[in-house]
Formats: C-alpha cells, sequence, structure tokens
C-alpha cells in the first residue's frame, strides 16, 4: 500500500519511566482527519491522556508534532507542541518556530514522550531512531549554556531545551529552540520538567517526498519570489513585529500598565519599537528565521545593560509584555528581561502579566514591602521586574506565588482578582480587545484560554461600532484559518491565503484538498478540544468569559468609553451566535453529537453526548 506523500508516517514513542522507545505507524486515516500539527498532537493527547490526569504526573504525555507542511513550503518551520498544561489543566498547544520542526520532520511525524525518568535526561534523535541519554551535567543550567553544550557535541543539530524554570515546574515555564525561538504559552516547559527530560537534540533527517514534486516545485518559487520582493511586505522584512507597540498603542489595545492603559502616546510607545529597536540591530550569528522564510522578519539586536551585552531576537509580544505591561520604556532593560526570561526558561507573556499585576497590587497598596521581601516601587521598576524573574525561576519568595501563573497568585494572596487580566487560567497576551470588537470573543471562546493565536475577526471589519455578533462569522472563518495554518506547520505571518495552501497540500499529498475540507477539519479539531474540556472541568456558560478588567470603559484614545462588548447582553448574544454556528449547544457551548457525525468524526459523538451530560449536571440542569 502506498503511503501518503508529505509525510514519514512514523510516529516515535518514548517511555522515560522504562526506557523503551518504540517506532508505530501513522495510518492514512488519521492523517486524513487530523494533518498534522496540531491536529495530531490533539487527537493524541485525547486519547491517550484522560481528563482528570495531573498535568505534571507522569500520567501526562507531550507531544511535538511537525505540521503537514513544515519544511516543505516557503516559511513552514512550525513545530507544534501539545500536552495538558500546568497551568490551565486543559490541552493546550504552543508552536514554535527555526529549524526544530523541519528537522524532527526528517525523521518522524509525531514524537510522543510518556512516563518520568528518575534522574534528568535528553533525547537525541538521529538517523531515524531516539536515544534516551544521561543529562545531569545539564540539569541546573540555562538554555544557553545547555545549547552551547550540546553544540559542542552536535554542531548541526536542533535542540529544544528548558531552563531552570521548567526544572522546578514553575507553571509558566517555557520550551526554548536553538535559544532564539519558544514554545511559551501553558507552562508545557514544566511538563518537560516533570519528565526529567531537559533537552531534544535532532540531527537533519532525509525530507518527505512530495507527490507532484515538479508542479510543487514551480509553485515554490512563484510564492517565495512573490513574498520576497513585493513591496506591500516591504514593512514586515524591516521591521517584522518589533513595531506592534505602535499599532497597538494607538488604536487602544495596547497591555499597558496591565492592561489599565491600552491607548498610550506614540512617543511612549516607540520608545519600545520600530526605528528605536533598529537602531541596536546587528547581524545575527546563525540563521534565525524559519525555514526557507521569504519574510525574514526576525531582528536580532545587541544591547548593553548593567554592564552586561546581550544579544536577543524581541518579538511584540515580550516588548509589550515585558515592557509595556510592567511599566517599563526603556528598550536596553527590556531587551535583557528578553534574554534572561530565555535563558531562565519562563514564558515572556505570562511573566510580564502576572508581574505587572503585582506591580499595580502596589500602585493600589494592596500588597506590603514585607509580602513581597523587598521594596518595590510599582510601574517601571526595572529592579524589580530583574529581580523577579528570578525569583519566579527559582520559586523563591513572592517568586514562588507568581510562578504559579496570575489566576493562582491572586487566589493565594486571596486580593487583587479583579485586576488578574486571564481567561480560564492563561494570561492574556498584548492586544486588549477593548480597541476591536469580538477580540475579546476570541479570547472568551477559544479552548486554551486569551490566546492571540486563535483567530480574530477580519481587519476589514469595522472595529469599533455595532453589535459583536455581526462580526461573529468572521471570527469563526479566522479561528478555522488559525487552525489550519497550526496543523500545516505554517507561520501566521506569511501572507498565503488558504487556497494558495490547499494547492500545496494537494501537490504534496497527491490527494485533492480544498479549502472547505480543510476548514472542516479544524472545526473538528477544535470540537474535539473542547470535548475533552468539558469532560475535565471547563463549564462553558461560566468559564467562556472575559476578565473583568475588559469591562472597564477605555479611558482615553481612539476607543475611550469603550469595553471589550457594548454591554453584558452583547456578548451572551455574540457567544450564543458563536456556539450555535459552531454547532455547539446554544446555551452550554459543547459540542453536539449530530455535529462530530456531520463532519466524519462519529467516534467522538458519545464523548460528546457524555460532555453535555456532565455541563448539565455541574448547572444542576
Amino acid at each position: 500500500m502506498l503511503l501518503m506523500r508529505g509525510y514519514k508516517n512514523r510516529i516515535a514513542r518514548v517511555n522515560l519511566t522504562n526506557g523503551e522507545v518504540k517506532y508505530e505507524r501513522l495510518d492514512d486515516d488519521v492523517i486524513r482527519k487530523f494533518i498534522g500539527g496540531k491536529g495530531l498532537g490533539y487527537y493524541i493527547i485525547y486519547k491517550e491522556v484522560p481528563p482528570g490526569t495531573d498535568p505534571l504526573s507522569p500520567g501526562n504525555k507531550i507531544v511535538f508534532a511537525p505540521g503537514g507542511l513544515t519544511g516543505l513550503i516557503p516559511g513552514s518551520s512550525k513545530v507544534i507542541t501539545v500536552s495538558k498544561s500546568p497551568e490551565t489543566r486543559l490541552i493546550t498547544d504552543s508552536s514554535g518556530g527555526d529549524a526544530f520542526g523541519p528537522k524532527l520532520k526528517g525523521h518522524f511525524d509525531a514524537l510522543i514522550i510518556e512516563g518520568k525518568s528518575e534522574e534528568p535526561v535528553y533525547l537525541y534523535i538521529h538517523d531515524g531512531g531516539v536515544d534516551i541519554l544521561p543529562a545531569g551535567e545539564l540539569w541546573g543550567k540555562g538554555n544557553y549554556e545547555t545549547a552551547r553544550e550540546l553544540w559542542k557535541k552536535y554542531p548541526e543539530a536542533s535542540i529544544a531545551s528548558i531552563g531552570p524554570a521548567g526544572e522546578r515546574l514553575v507553571r509558566i515555564a517555557n520550551i526554548i529552540y536553538d535559544t532564539q525561538r519558544a514554545s511559551g504559552r501553558g507552562g508545557l516547559g514544566a511538563v518537560m520538567g516533570s519528565k526529567k527530560l531537559k533537552a531534544i537534540v535532532v540531527e537533519p533527517g532525509e525530507k518527505p517526498e512530495v507527490a507532484n514534486p515538479e508542479e510543487f516545485e514551480a509553485l515554490w518559487n512563484e510564492f517565495y519570489e512573490r513574498f520576497s520582493t513585493d513591496p506591500k511586505y516591504e514593512h514586515s522584512r524591516n521591521y517584522g513585529t518589533t513595531d506592534g507597540l505602535r499599532s497597538s498603542a494607538s488604536l487602544g489595545m495596547s497591555p499597558a500598565y496591565n492592561f489599565s492603559r491600552p491607548y498610550i502616546p506614540e512617543e511612549l510607545a516607540s520608545k519600545l519599537a520600530g526605528d528605536e529597536v533598529k537602531k541596536y540591530e546587528v547581524e545575527p550569528e546563525w540563521y534565525i528565521h524559519g525555514k526557507s522564510c521569504p519574510i525574514k522578519c526576525a531582528r536580532y539586536i545587541e544591547v548593553e545593560y548593567k554592564g552586561r551585552k546581550i544579544r536577543v531576537k524581541p518579538e511584540y509580544e515580550s516588548l509589550a509584555m515585558l515592557g509595556a505591561a510592567t511599566g517599563v520604556f526603556n528598550l536596553k532593560a527590556v531587551a535583557y528581561f528578553n534574554w534572561l526570561a530565555n535563558d531562565l526558561g519562563l514564558d515572556s507573556i505570562a511573566s510580564g502579566n502576572v508581574i505587572g499585576w503585582l506591580f499595580e497590587l502596589v500602585e493600589r497598596g494592596l500588597i506590603s514591602e514585607e509580602e513581597i521581601g523587598f521594596r518595590v516601587e510599582g510601574f517601571g521598576d526595572e529592579e524589580a521586574e530583574e529581580k523577579l524573574l528570578h525569583l519566579m525561576a527559582e520559586r523563591k519568595g513572592i517568586g514562588a506565588v507568581l510562578a504559579e501563573g496570575v489566576k493562582r497568585a491572586c487566589e493565594i494572596l486571596g486580593r487583587g482578582c479583579e485586576f488578574a487580566v486571564h481567561v480560564k487560567g492563561l494570561e492574556a497576551p498584548a492586544w486588549d480587545p477593548r480597541g476591536r470588537r469580538t477580540y475579546g470573543l476570541s479570547y472568551a471562546t477559544a479552548d486554551v484560554g486569551a490566546s492571540h493565536l486563535r483567530g480574530w475577526p477580519s481587519p476589514h471589519q469595522l472595529p469599533n461600532q455595532g453589535p459583536a455578533k455581526d462580526l461573529v462569522p468572521s471570527l469563526i472563518e479566522g479561528r478555522d484559518e488559525s487552525y489550519i495554518t497550526d496543523m500545516l506547520g505554517v507561520c501566521k505571518f506569511v501572507p498565503y491565503k488558504m487556497e494558495d495552501l490547499a494547492r500545496f497540500y494537494s501537490l504534496t499529498t497527491g490527494e485533492e484538498w480544498n479549502v472547505d475540507k480543510l476548514r472542516k477539519v479544524a472545526w473538528a479539531v477544535e470540537s474535539i478540544a473542547r470535548i475533552h474540556d468539558a469532560l475535565d472541568w471547563v463549564t462553558p456558560p461560566i468559564d467562556d468569559v472575559i476578565p473583568p478588567r475588559w469591562w472597564e470603559p477605555e479611558p482615553e484614545g481612539p476607543a475611550k468609553g469603550n469595553a471589550a462588548f457594548i454591554d453584558y447582553n452583547d456578548f451572551i448574544e455574540s457567544r450564543r451566535e458563536f456556539y450555535r454556528l459552531r454547532g455547539w449547544h446554544e446555551e452550554l457551548g459543547v459540542p453536539l453529537p449530530e455535529t462530530l457525525e456531520k463532519l466524519g468524526y462519529p467516534e467522538f459523538a458519545e464523548d460528546a453526548r457524555r460532555a453535555l451530560e456532565v455541563v448539565k449536571t455541574r448547572l444542576n440542569l
């Protein structure tokens, strides 16, 4: 039987408890239903990690899955990491770029890691196999030193590693790829740490064959040339996402001062954006862009802070969350915090969010110097921010509280939860939804919580007028497209149309794919995630909500007076419409069994029925 083209048709399963490695066939039917990346990862975790599993227990698993097109088309560098999140206790995915995904795709379509090692280990992937090797000498080291040591042995390899934060099971710990890219959200670095897995080292493998190589190559060349030369992408090529704060601030969408001032003047926003960042740009020490990327948006800068010279690749989210959200507008300081968070293995979004929250408590007089353990001035305190990053990674003092994430931190302290900006326990990223109608609905309905990578309504829609319900169809289109790119392993900043991706995928697999077929898979995968969430702990009418901060009217700027929704009824009506169009129960937000059957996934229909009953029982219905 001819295997699906574009895939290795193999999965590696590593059991760290008994040291056993198995190699399994990936069936074509699973590929057709889940494609790869996020879809394949969710399928594996759904099937193998029951609801109620402790994310930090040996029973949890972590999957690294390149997408269906990873490493094959321009801008397709993504690997999607899927596990149960220590922060939210939900199935969570986080994407990472650089060379790790394409190199892993040269060996396997997915790497499943289960169990727990007694001693620190790392995985070495080469020649289509996996070795489990001791990592005692690496344990305790930061991500930069870990990578340097491993590159001495494996100079051609790509490395995924955790820092001290992951080792100490910090719930906002990330996974760093080749020292510069991250799977940041959801605390998946702590899952690796709980398994005593320090790193994964992947040597280059053999790229999968495509079904129609001549047509594929012609299309590849066409798109690479178009994206790398078209003047309308020039700004992205020059600045990447580093100019983002000027844009978000002008729209009233920045996270400044713990989301209390989403509009800030351009002269302030510019201190962490665009030309100010470009002043410090240097040539990278190695290739830092995604695989065959025609945009090459990554910027590499060198700054000196407190006598220490560092190089880092800043992005909008890190600049905005470690800077604007904490009230620090010194680019050198924020670049250093970004570098430090990467080394310690802390998610920059969550770290900035929880530090900004603490700074607001200080400003409001809701926490004492004695409780913190040292003097904190509040917003803009660079010394305190640096110290707090270290304390979080070390789980010491107030850092042990912040290391739990902002939701748990406010619950532990017993105050300040009205200023904690999260959804379902996942810290909000650097886009305040009060500046654009329906962004709040995206955060509320996302299966993982407050993610900026779960799709937005079309940017051509009016941002601040009319009910959110009117934009729900556009939001669903954006949600599907976000899932599709994550299943295919394609970067969201490469401006493909969905028709382009369907054509590439058809030429790769030798099977006919169109946009409707891709959207159907995206719809099914999101629905399956929602079923698992409901069977675990999510009660959608209670948990599909936004934090109190986003109900406050914006104090100034173009969105002055706006909350995320016109009023509470606008929120409820738009949420109900989202559920209805998704084929979920209009009031309970759980996928209906007939929706799974209609989409061609009848094997999940019974779980959908159970999930409906579980949610009804919780609500005493």
